[in-house]
């Protein structure tokens, strides 16, 4: 789901992405670029496909620590 900001979002549940999502806003970052939720119990393969599906949106940040 696309939204406004420019943070990416996967979460296992969708309590805890709005639960991540309000911390986020809470904390001074603007809304979450993305949120993809991939529930409990998810597959490496589904995790690996929901940061591909995260990574290719050119708006959300990219961070070099």
């Amino acid at each position: 789901m696309a939204l406004e900001g420019d943070i990416g979002c996967i979460i296992n549940g969708a309590g805890l992405a709005m639960a991540t999502m309000d911390m986020i806003q809470h904390a001074g970052g603007e809304a979450p670029r993305t949120s993809s939720t991939i529930g409990g119990g998810a597959s490496p393969d589904r995790v690996a496909a929901a940061f591909r599906l995260v990574l290719t949106d050119k708006k959300v940040a990219r961070h070099s620590w």
